[in-house]
């Protein structure tokens, strides 16, 4: 039994199972799922040349127009908060990140949110705007501080009604390190694991090292791997299905 457990979890999340389980009105949505995976594996082949490790992670309930402010990653926005703080830009901007998160910078910053679901808010600091990671409303080398925490695994994976594409990461960090002005830091955060894996349509996993290496030739001010609370890196929490979290630093020249 644990050895067939463990043979399903490798190819699905067990997750993912209960909710179906519990919520018989997202069976409905399977064929949708299917039907985008399959799209989506054609377009990976054919514009990366290959087709990486599949494991089912069906997200069938987040296509919305806008998002609340419940939700929360308690330990990330709190390390998160702490590489912005210690660096205390003039202002600043977040792609995707939770509500709370972003409320909180603009308390001590000016923070211009940029979200395909855009925050539904009225609060002094805070800018909310309607936007993509992959067309950033800024200058190149403008932001000094930006903020995007578990963002940029999803883009191109349909989840939150955004269009499909197989380089939908490493796109999204092209157009953010575009915009960083030189000296600035990104501060972001990605699931990592043993290997890059495409957990569809919830999201890509990656290696720690390669998500470290996003931005490459930047200096990493500091990272750390959310198990749950922030750890130093360990490859043994990497069978766990950590989060690893990163802020890095744009050269000057």
């Amino acid at each position: 039994m644990n050895a067939l457990l463990a043979k399903l979890k490798k190819h699905c999340s067990l997750g993912c199972i209960k909710v179906l389980l519990l919520n018989p009105r997202l069976l409905f949505r399977l064929p949708w799922f299917f039907r985008e995976l399959g799209t989506y594996r054609k377009m990976e082949l054919e514009k990366t040349g290959k087709n990486v490790f599949l494991r089912y992670y069906p997200m069938l309930d987040d296509r919305q127009t806008s998002q609340s402010g419940h939700s929360q990653y308690f330990y990330q926005d709190c390390w998160a908060a702490r590489q912005v703080f210690r660096e205390r830009p003039p202002w600043g901007v977040d792609v995707g990140s939770t509500v709370l998160l972003v409320g909180i910078l603009s308390q001590f910053a000016k923070w211009v949110s940029v979200d395909i679901r855009p925050i539904e808010s009225k609060l002094e600091g805070l800018d909310c705007q309607a936007g993509s990671v992959l067309s950033l409303p800024f200058k190149d080398n403008e932001v000094p501080c930006l903020t995007t925490m578990c963002v940029i695994e999803h883009i191109g994976l349909g989840r939150y009604g955004d269009p499909l594409n197989p380089t939908g990461t490493h796109d999204a960090v092209a157009e953010i390190a575009r915009v960083i002005k030189p000296g600035g830091i990104v501060v972001y955060s990605v699931p990592v694991g043993l290997h890059e894996t495409l957990e569809f349509n919830a999201h890509r996993r990656f290696g720690f090292a390669e998500a470290a290496s996003f931005f490459r030739g930047w200096e990493m001010v500091d990272s750390c791997m959310l198990t749950p609370s922030p750890a130093p890196y360990r490859p043994e929490n990497l069978l766990n299905y950590p989060v690893g979290c990163f802020c890095l630093r744009k050269p000057l020249a």
